[in-house]
C-alpha cells in the first residue's frame, strides 16, 4: 500500500548536517591540565581522568577565561611547585579556585568582579553547570563516599543509610563506637 508520497533521498540529501563537535584538546594538553588539577583538588590523575571530564573541563576553562590567563595559571603553578597555597596575584588565585570548584561541583563559578574586569571577559560572569554529566561526576560525592542522588548506583533509598566505611550512629542511650572500635559516651 502506498500513500502517494514517493520515497526518495532528495530531501534528505539536501538536509543540513549538524556541525561536527569541536576537536578535543591534544592529550598532552589534557595531561598538563590534569597535573594542575591534581594539585588543586587533592585527587590523583587516575581518579580525575576516570571522571571522563578532563578534556571537557579544560575546554570550559579556556572558553571562560581565555588561553593566555589559563596558560599563565599553569605556569604560575609550575613555578610554585604545584602548591596552590603559594600562588600570588588575584587572577591566578581566583582561576585556581574556579578550576577547583568546577571539578568538585561541575559548576563554573562567577569570578570576582576585579578578576572578571582584569580579564576583560566577553562572557557573563554567572555560575553555570558545565554539562549534565558534570553533576554526576563531581568530586564532592567522592569526598564522603556518597552518590549523586537519583543519578548513580547503588540506587533508590541509599541516602537513608550512612556512606560505606563510616560508623553507624548509636541509638539514643547506647555507647558511641569510635573509629578504633572502642566505646565511650552516650548520645
Amino acid at each position: 500500500m502506498t500513500t502517494g508520497v514517493p520515497l526518495t533521498a532528495g530531501p534528505l540529501a539536501n538536509a543540513a548536517l549538524p556541525d561536527a563537535p569541536p576537536p578535543a584538546p591534544p592529550a598532552t594538553e589534557i595531561d598538563r591540565f590534569v597535573a594542575l588539577s591534581v594539585a588543586l583538588t587533592g585527587f590523583d590523575a587516575f581518579e580525575l581522568q576516570g571522571t571522563g571530564m578532563a578534556g571537557f573541563y579544560l575546554k570550559t576553562v579556556v572558553e571562560q577565561v581565555g588561553r593566555r590567563p589559563y596558560d599563565a595559571l599553569r605556569k604560575a603553578m609550575e613555578q610554585v611547585g604545584f602548591d596552590p597555597e603559594k600562588l600570588q596575584g588575584d587572577v591566578d588565585q581566583d582561576l585556581a579556585r574556579a578550576v577547583t570548584h568546577l571539578w568538585y561541583l561541575g559548576v563554573w563559578p562567577p569570578l570576582s568582579a576585579e578578576v572578571h574586569a582584569q580579564l576583560q571577559r566577553q562572557v557573563a560572569n554567572d555560575a553555570f553547570t558545565a554539562a549534565p554529566e558534570a553533576y554526576v561526576q563531581g568530586l564532592v560525592w567522592r569526598t564522603f563516599h556518597g552518590h549523586p542522588q537519583g543519578a548513580k548506583a547503588p540506587g533508590f533509598g541509599t541516602w537513608a543509610a550512612p556512606p560505606p566505611g563510616e560508623p553507624e550512629l548509636p541509638r539514643p542511650g547506647e555507647p558511641a563506637r569510635h573509629h578504633d572500635g572502642t566505646t565511650g559516651g552516650t548520645r
